[in-house]
């Protein structure tokens, strides 16, 4: 199989190129930045024109990136979502057979988050088009990127740790591993493709609190939790947002943590051989090396 993946220089993007490599596939690498791992590069974002990309020969298209710069709905809306439809589009046009649009759990009817409410307006396209849609959770795994990363990092850094509210907001958390083997089950000739989105995540949630000190007890850290309102915490991101200057992570990300989808669905009856395992991050988070 020879697959087109977009984001292979991000952590999940990163993630589902080795399973598909290791797994003896051709990896067409589609983005800014070249990922070492992949078979081939061509150099794509978001806003270019999808019809340069060499189609030819390629079975499957696994959409995984999203540009977090644009911060206005308009340019989110521009970028991110006019810009995968036309890509997913292109790639029917061009005879791709398989496709699949990596969302979130931060997308379902009725979220607060700009995130959510893109992906939510791309997910409906790749349904429309017969593409498979997955929403992962928090996604975590070796040298762990994106949110996890940044929580790991932060954890590390401090004993004294701001935390949203009461800390109780649920995560969901999905290795990378086992995203990566789901993904590459719905790219194959034989997979029946569900016309809903795909939950992916180990079922039990972990509250935020619990996970921000388990990273940090995991770092030798004795963490001092102190909690601050969300309100006041989105209205300080968006402060230094507007301003330009640097932030832990975006206001919109908080938003996503907040106002979460109330009952997900985790049942996956196609695939009865993926089962996302329980998070340890003991043996997950501490290893240098692919497993």
């Amino acid at each position: 199989m020879r697959c087109a993946i977009t984001g292979t220089a991000g952590y999940v993007g990163g993630s589902i190129v080795r399973f598909f490599r290791g797994n003896g596939s051709d990896v067409l690498g589609l983005g800014r930045r070249i990922n070492p791992a992949t078979t081939s590069h061509f150099n794509y974002d978001l806003t270019g024109d999808p019809s340069g990309i060499p189609w030819s020969g390629v079975d499957a298209l696994v959409h995984c990136a999203y540009d977090f710069r644009p911060l206005r709905w308009e340019d989110i809306h521009r970028v991110n979502v006019d810009g995968s439809i036309r890509l997913l589009r292109t790639a029917r046009e061009h005879g791709v057979k398989r496709g699949l649009f990596i969302s979130s759990l931060s997308s379902f009817e009725g979220c607060k988050s700009n995130y959510g409410k893109a992906k939510l307006l791309i997910e409906k396209e790749a349904l429309s088009l017969g593409f498979a849609v997955v929403r992962p959770g928090l996604v975590y795994g070796p040298n762990a990127g994106g949110m996890m990363g940044t929580l790991d990092r932060a954890a590390r850094a401090s004993r004294f740790l701001p935390i949203i509210g009461d800390g109780s907001y649920p995560q969901y958390l999905a290795h990378c591993e086992d995203l990566a083997k789901l993904v590459f089950l719905l790219c194959q000739a034989n997979a029946r493709v569900p016309s809903r989105p795909l939950s992916a995540a180990h079922p039990v949630a972990v509250s935020l609190k619990s996970l921000i000190t388990t990273l940090a007890v995991r770092h030798g850290n004795r963490p001092v939790l102190f909690p601050i309102p969300w309100r006041l915490l989105h209205l300080g991101l968006k402060t230094l947002e507007a301003l330009h200057l640097p932030a832990p992570f975006r206001s919109d990300s908080l938003l996503g943590i907040v106002f979460q989808n109330p009952a997900p669905d985790f049942s996956l009856p196609e695939f009865p051989d993926v089962q996302f395992r329980c998070f340890d991050p003991k043996k997950v988070l501490s290893v240098e090396r692919w497993t």
